[in-house]
C-alpha cells in the first residue's frame, strides 16, 4: 500500500511539473524584456478570433512610445483601436497601446494563450507574436503535412520580392503580374497589381501588402483580409485550401 501511495504522490508531482513547464514556455514565447525584442510583426485578435488583423510594433520612438504599424482596416474592424497612436512597455511587464494623449487604450498581460486585454465594453483582446499565431493554426495539420511525400523547396524571405504571374485553376496564367516589393507598406512590404490586370477575382481582392512567417507567404487586401499561400514542390505558391474560394496561385517570372 505504501509503494502505491508513493506512485501516485510521484505521478501527482510530474503533472504538476509539465503543467508549469507547459505556462512558463507559453509566456517564455512573448520577451517584454526589452523595446527591440518586442518589436516586429504580431498578430491583434478579438474574443473569438473572428476579427483580427497584423500590427506591427517598431522600435522608433513616437510621442511618448513607439512607434506602431496599424493598417486603416485595422481601425475600421476593431473601433477601439481608432484612437491608438503608438505602444510602449508597461512597467508591470506587459504592453499598452496608447493614444496620442499617452493614456493607455488597451494594456495587455501574460495569459496562457498569449497578451490579453479588456476593451472598455468588456471585450476580449489577445495579441501573438505572428510567428506563434501561425505555429498555433498550423498543429490540426500537422498530421497531415508529416504524411506528405513531397516537400516544397526551402525558401528565405530574401528571395521573395519579385515580379510573379499569377495563376488560377491547372497553374493557368491569368495574363495578371503582381510584385513584391522591399518597400514597407503597412504590418508588411508593399504588393502592387499591374493595371493590365483583368481576372475579377484578384482585382477585387487588390493586394497591398505581403509578408512570409511561418513558412506562409501572407497577401493582405486593400480591405484587411488576407490570404495565406503556401510553396509547393514546383516552386509556385498555392491558396492554402483552407482559404475556400477559387484556387489561386502565382509563379516568379
Amino acid at each position: 500500500m505504501r509503494w502505491i501511495a508513493v506512485d501516485r504522490l510521484c505521478f501527482a508531482f510530474g503533472l504538476m511539473l509539465a503543467a508549469s513547464s507547459a505556462a512558463s514556455s507559453s509566456v517564455a514565447a512573448y520577451d517584454l524584456s526589452s523595446v527591440e525584442r518586442a518589436t516586429g510583426v504580431w498578430e491583434l485578435s478579438r474574443d473569438d478570433g473572428a476579427r483580427k488583423c497584423s500590427i506591427q510594433l517598431r522600435a522608433q520612438t513616437a510621442g511618448v512610445g513607439n512607434e506602431l504599424g496599424l493598417p486603416p482596416p485595422c481601425r475600421h474592424g476593431m473601433p477601439v483601436l481608432a484612437s491608438v497612436s503608438s505602444w510602449k512597455l508597461s512597467p508591470s511587464g506587459g504592453l499598452d497601446l496608447l493614444a496620442r494623449s499617452g493614456a493607455a487604450v488597451l494594456s495587455f498581460a501574460a495569459e496562457r494563450n498569449g497578451l490579453a486585454a479588456k476593451g472598455p465594453e468588456g471585450e476580449t483582446y489577445i495579441l501573438m507574436t505572428a510567428n506563434e499565431a501561425t505555429r498555433g493554426a498550423a498543429k490540426p495539420a500537422a498530421h497531415a503535412a508529416a504524411a506528405s511525400s513531397q516537400s516544397a523547396p526551402a525558401v528565405r524571405s530574401s528571395e521573395i520580392p519579385g515580379r510573379y504571374a499569377v495563376l488560377r485553376e491547372g497553374r493557368k496564367d491569368t495574363g495578371c503580374m503582381l510584385t513584391l516589393e522591399t518597400s514597407p507598406r503597412g504590418a508588411g512590404s508593399r504588393a502592387q497589381l499591374a493595371p493590365a490586370c483583368r481576372d475579377n477575382g484578384i482585382l477585387v481582392f487588390d493586394p497591398q501588402s505581403w509578408s512570409y512567417l511561418g513558412g506562409k507567404l501572407r497577401l493582405t487586401a486593400r480591405k484587411g483580409h488576407s490570404a495565406a499561400f503556401e510553396r509547393a514542390p514546383d516552386g509556385t505558391w498555392q491558396k492554402d485550401p483552407k482559404e475556400g474560394g477559387q484556387p489561386l496561385g502565382f509563379r516568379k517570372m
